[in-house]
C-alpha cells in the first residue's frame, strides 16, 4: 500500500459536503431544463391547452419532489461546507440554496391554488406565469452557484489565504 497523506474527518466532511451541494443543486437544474426545455413544450404541442394543463398538474408534485429532496440535500451539503471550510465566501453557496429551497416551497403552494382552478381561468394562467418566472429565476440562481462555486473553490489564483495553507479550519 503506498504511502500517502491520510484525510482528516473535516477534510472527509468537506469533501462529502461539496459532493452534496454539487448532486443536489446538479439534479435540480437538470430537472428544471429538462422539463422546461422539452417535456413542457412537447406536451403544449401535442395537446389541446385543456388536457396538457391538467397533465402538467399531475406531472407537477413529482417535478417539485425532486425539487425539495435534491434542494434538501444542497442545503445540507452547503451548510456543512459553509461550517468546516475557510473559504472567505463559504456562507453564500448555504444562502444560494436557502432560496432556492424557499423558491421551491413557494411554487408548490402556488400549484396547490392551481389545481383548485380552471385552466382556462384569468387567476389559472396569472399563477402560471408567475410559476414560470419562478422556475426561470431558480435556473438562473442555480447556474450562478455553479458558477460561483467553481469561481471560489478552483480559482486559478489563491485570493484567500497565503500559498500551500489548507482551505480546512484549524481547531
Amino acid at each position: 500500500m503506498a504511502k500517502g497523506r491520510r484525510i482528516r474527518g473535516d477534510e472527509m466532511t468537506i469533501i462529502l459536503a461539496r459532493f452534496l451541494w454539487r448532486i443536489g443543486m446538479g439534479i435540480w437544474l437538470g430537472a428544471i431544463l429538462f422539463f422546461s426545455l422539452v417535456v413542457a413544450p412537447a406536451i403544449f404541442l401535442e395537446l389541446p391547452l385543456s388536457q396538457a394543463s391538467h397533465l402538467l398538474i399531475r406531472i407537477f408534485p413529482a417535478y417539485y419532489a425532486v425539487g425539495l429532496w435534491s434542494g434538501g440535500l444542497a442545503l445540507v451539503g452547503s451548510f456543512l461546507y459553509a461550517w468546516f471550510a475557510r473559504e472567505r465566501f463559504r456562507w453564500i453557496l448555504f444562502a444560494q440554496s436557502s432560496l432556492v429551497w424557499i423558491l421551491i416551497v413557494y411554487v408548490e403552494r402556488i400549484l396547490s391554488i392551481m389545481k383548485r382552478l380552471s385552466a382556462t381561468s384569468s387567476r389559472f394562467a396569472h399563477l402560471h406565469g408567475v410559476s414560470v418566472m419562478i422556475n426561470t429565476v431558480m435556473a438562473i440562481i442555480l447556474l450562478a452557484g455553479f458558477f460561483f462555486e467553481s469561481w471560489v473553490t478552483s480559482p486559478p489564483f489563491d485570493w484567500n489565504e497565503p500559498k500551500g495553507v489548507s482551505h480546512i479550519k484549524k481547531p
